[in-house]
């Protein structure tokens, strides 16, 4: 995916603008909305693995961060994002998108999610099969990150 290959790389040229990395784009939501949720990943399947989530229902966008999660091989597996709405039925998360994961380092994140999220109670990360899934039988959770 395009956002990956901003992860780390600093800034680039873009159109004859600078692109912003996509940890520039968390701190500039930080700064700029009123409202970010920063909630800390628990360890489920993938022990080790720390991070945060930011979220801003006003903008409607966020970011993962991630240190110690498992490389993925894209052909095989891709973690996604699912973001538990209090305004929607449990039984189906908002899909906030599939992410590969290259190393064990800081990796950062944005969320893409598929419909709009009012009152996020929890994300969650499942492994899925490649391109992800319309619905996860949350057989095998990463991390989760419950709100309050």
């Amino acid at each position: 995916a395009w956002w990956v290959a901003l992860v780390g790389v600093g800034w680039g040229r873009l159109g004859g603008r600078a692109a912003p990395t996509v940890s520039a784009a968390r701190a500039e939501l930080l700064a700029s909305a009123s409202d970010v949720a920063t909630l800390e990943w628990q360890a489920k399947e993938a022990a080790g693995a720390s991070g945060y989530v930011v979220w801003s229902s006003s903008a409607q966008r966020g970011f993962m961060g991630f240190v110690g999660l498992r490389a993925n091989d894209p052909a095989t597996s891709q973690y996604q994002l699912w973001i538990f709405d209090r305004q929607r039925d449990q039984a189906f998360p908002v899909d906030g998108g599939v992410f590969d994961v290259s190393s064990t380092g800081e990796v950062v994140v944005p969320i893409t999610a598929k419909l709009r999220v009012d009152d996020a109670t929890l994300f969650a990360v499942t492994v899925e099969r490649p391109g992800g899934v319309v619905v996860s039988k949350r057989e095998h959770i990463a991390v989760l990150a419950p709100r309050g």
